[in-house]
């Protein structure tokens, strides 16, 4: 065994018990709103955008109109069948070459208009949501929180996942003049449909 399996076989073994230590209640603080509305607002802010029914009113449909030069549609979700199935992308060059990811977020925040994507959505392929060139993010408004506060308080998905994200839109990098630049160096469009 070299040193780092050492070091990690030890910090697993003296891993404090978490039902011996619980932790303290989170305080529930700022504005309660879990409204769809002001989730559109903060990720239209971010970057983000609704994914719009077109007259067919489907989700495959939306996908064709938004992204007309997508030759890979990737599918995390089992109700959308996409060209192929994220189970089937062996690598994170592979998932490189995803010109659009579709993934089912288990909640969103609204203050922030967040959406959470952890091992459990994702495949256990965690890069596949960051090397993607476009995200379609499924998102039930029922699935929404107010703010982390509550997130942290209410999601279960907080305190079960090994790996979780929180995406608000694009990735971005300004240069110190100021100049805003979307889809840098991660995926280049984050869009949510409302399921």
């Amino acid at each position: 065994m070299g040193s780092r399996e050492t070091i990690l076989a030890t910090l697993r073994a003296n891993r404090p018990d978490p039902a011996a230590h619980p932790l303290p209640p989170v305080a529930m603080l700022g504005d309660m709103d879990a409204g769809k509305a002001r989730f559109e607002a903060a990720l239209h802010l971010l970057g983000g955008q609704i994914l719009l029914p077109d007259e067919e009113g489907t989700l495959a449909s939306a996908i064709a109109k938004r992204f007309p030069d997508a030759n890979v549609i990737c599918s995390a979700v089992p109700d959308f069948e996409g060209t192929i199935r994220l189970e089937d992308v062996a690598s994170p060059q592979q998932a490189a070459a995803t010109d659009v990811l579709v993934v089912r977020s288990p909640f969103g925040i609204a203050e922030m208009g967040s959406i959470f994507l952890s091992e459990a959505q994702l495949n256990s392929l965690n890069s596949a949501a960051h090397l993607t060139q476009h995200i379609v993010v499924i998102l039930s408004e029922q699935n929404l929180t107010a703010n982390m506060h509550t997130a942290y308080a209410e999601r279960p998905e907080f305190h079960t996942a090994h790996y979780g994200v929180l995406m608000s839109g694009p990735s971005a990098t300004a240069d110190i003049q100021g100049v805003l630049i979307r889809g840098a160096q991660g995926v280049r469009s984050l869009s949510v449909w409302w399921e």
